[in-house]
C-alpha cells in the first residue's frame, strides 16, 4: 500500500502547486470574462 500513499502524496503536492500558481496568476477574485478582459466572451450590445 506504500505505492498508493506515494501516488496520493504526489497528486496532493501537484494540486497544491497548481493552486498556488493560479493564485499568483489570477489572485483571489472570481474568474469571469470581465475580470480577465476576454473580448470573445463579453456581451455585445
Amino acid at each position: 500500500m506504500k505505492i498508493f500513499k506515494a501516488i496520493k502524496n504526489r497528486w496532493e503536492k501537484f494540486l497544491k502547486n497548481l493552486a498556488e500558481e493560479n493564485k499568483k496568476s489570477f489572485g483571489d477574485q472570481k474568474l469571469d470574462c470581465c475580470t480577465m478582459n476576454k473580448k470573445e466572451y463579453k456581451i455585445k450590445k
